[in-house]
């Protein structure tokens, strides 16, 4: 089974979901009932405990990933008094190696390409006017310790210039033949895109967050604070 809560990089209000390991029977869960390895006790996600804050510096470029496909106007399209045509941008492609770990459930995330002024669905002036569509690949490897998932719902994408913390959007899954990231269960590896809205004009200053939920290990009375882990994306 699977936990359900979205986790956003606020603290939320949602139910308990329960984690808990193979060796524990009978466990009735609140909300959702996982599995992990014998011999440990069973554990409670608590979204609405406050988090902390982690931070992971870079590493070297990875080597060149799949990317999102879309066509790119060569130049920036300019305004005049008889047209409304939203601004366009030069779609770039950034390669990355930014890893963010989880040490108490043994996550590792990598994110290894960004991608800056994707190509806005036609017939959106409004949106394309306002907002740059931002897409991030990721690697998603869960721990095996417990079975905490790895969802994409769980990042965030934080901007310098203007400030914004914006969470993930589902309204471009299907373009660009690009694959978007699953949930990784407890000991699988995912791979895809998570794309964010982000206002039009931000800087190149970006960082990725891994928003974790508490955790309560019902049998023992231990406690897994919640806690923002954030990694630079590009400078």
């Amino acid at each position: 089974m699977k936990t359900s809560a979205a986790i956003t990089a606020r603290p939320s209000t949602a139910p308990r979901a329960r984690l808990r390991r193979l060796a524990v029977a009978g466990l009735v869960a609140p909300v959702v009932a996982l599995a992990a390895c014998s011999g440990e006790a069973a554990v409670t996600a608590d979204p609405t405990a406050p988090a902390g804050a982690t931070t992971t510096s870079p590493s070297s470029p990875a080597t060149t990933s799949a990317q999102p496909t879309t066509t790119a106007p060569t130049t920036s399209a300019t305004t005049s008094a008889t047209t409304d045509a939203p601004p366009t941008d030069k779609v770039s492609y950034t390669s990355v190696k930014a890893v963010i770990k989880d040490p108490d459930l043994g996550h590792t995330i990598t994110a290894v390409r960004v991608a800056r002024h994707l190509k806005w669905p036609s017939g959106q002036p409004v949106g394309a006017e306002q907002f740059e569509i931002v897409g991030v690949r990721l690697t998603a490897s869960a721990g095996s310790r417990y079975s905490a998932s790895i969802d994409p719902s769980m990042f965030s994408l934080i901007a310098a210039d203007p400030k914004q913390t914006v969470t993930p959007t589902s309204e471009f899954t299907k373009r660009w033949n690009a694959i978007p990231l699953k949930s990784a269960k407890r000991s699988t590896t995912t791979s895809g895109w998570v794309f964010f809205k982000v206002n039009r004009g931000t800087t190149s200053a970006l960082r990725l967050a891994f928003n974790r939920p508490a955790y309560q290990v019902s049998t023992t009375d231990k406690n897994i604070g919640a806690k923002t882990f954030s990694v630079v994306l590009t400078k």
